[in-house]
């Protein structure tokens, strides 16, 4: 593909996801290739809740829909996201007990024990009003420090 269109395809996704205007950025350990901290099943449960939940309260931005296909032509016009949390589903998080577990950024707060309930409370208490669920926190270390 040719480094310009490509660019431009690359910016187009940036702007459609609102990386710039984002404020948190979550990781969650699951559907590991091989699962250590909690079953395969009870992650993915996990992973598709935080999806389903931060789509519900417009707090993620949708990629575009041609996201993915590496054709060589420009980026078709795509809207600007307004989604203030981005989500990335990790492999391993290398903590590999009293899992699932999950990071949120810019912070490092890290949670243990992440099922569905506590997915909910780390939505509404910290990625909405910016603080971390004491309870379920087990360690801290903020990036650039």
């Amino acid at each position: 593909m040719n480094p310009e269109v490509r660019a431009r395809r690359l910016e187009t996704i940036a702007t459609a996801l609102n990386v710039a205007g984002v404020e948190r950025h979550i990781f969650l350990c699951a559907e590991q290739s091989t699962p250590r901290c909690a079953p395969y099943e009870t992650t993915a449960r996990v992973w598709r809740h935080l999806k389903r939940r931060l789509k519900e309260l417009d707090l993620a931005s949708p990629p575009p829909h041609w996201q993915g296909v590496d054709v060589a032509e420009e980026p078709p016009a795509t809207t600007v996201g307004d989604g203030c949390v981005l989500r990335t589903k990790a492999d391993c998080l290398r903590i590999c007990e009293s899992g699932p577990i999950a990071v949120v950024y810019p912070d490092g707060t890290w949670y243990h024990s992440v099922d569905e309930a506590a997915i909910d409370r780390i939505i509404d208490e910290h990625l909405v009003a910016g603080t971390p669920v004491a309870d379920l926190v087990f360690a801290r270390g903020e990036l650039g420090r």
